[in-house]
């Protein structure tokens, strides 16, 4: 089920917005950075992210789901200004039941989206960092939420 979702939101991220780089952000706060060509896909294969940058490779890159803390799409890996946006942003409490709250660095407006786990848009506002963004009609589960274009986790109690 969990895959499902971030396989749909994965997809629509990637299709509705050309964006071809890929920054994994991991529980330990490290990142790692792909490229992924036209020719090249994301899926999922049992609990684990595969990511294959182009046709010619024969193994793709195998993420286990349960170290990635978020997946920030970019439209180009040589500038570092969306990996450094998602560093700024913290998503709490995380789980959480009424309402989530969104830090942010910067204080600029913060576009919000809430996928569900088939990648259904169930929530898009605009909100102030801090701001209380209520969950409470969430049902328990794994949601994707993006944030100004980074994708963060969240545990819904």
């Amino acid at each position: 089920m969990k895959k499902w979702y971030f396989l749909g939101v994965l997809l629509l991220s990637m299709t509705a917005f050309s964006q071809t780089g890929v920054v994994i952000t991991y529980y330990d706060n490290t990142q790692q950075q792909f490229n992924v060509q036209t020719t090249g896909k994301l899926f999922f294969s049992g609990d684990n992210l595969q990511i294959q940058i182009d046709d010619t490779v024969t193994q793709p890159t195998s993420i286990p789901v349960t170290i990635i803390q978020r997946i920030t799409f970019t439209n180009n890996l040589s500038t570092t200004q969306h990996s450094a946006a998602a560093i700024r942003l913290n998503l709490f409490p995380n789980p959480g039941s009424e309402y989530i709250q969104i830090s942010s660095a910067d204080e600029e407006i913060l576009q919000v989206k809430i996928y569900n786990n088939n990648g259904q848009l169930l929530q898009n506002g605009s909100y102030f960092p801090m701001q209380n963004i209520d969950v409470s009609n969430l049902e328990s589960g794994i949601y994707l939420v993006q944030v100004n274009g980074v994708t963060l986790k969240f545990v819904k109690r």
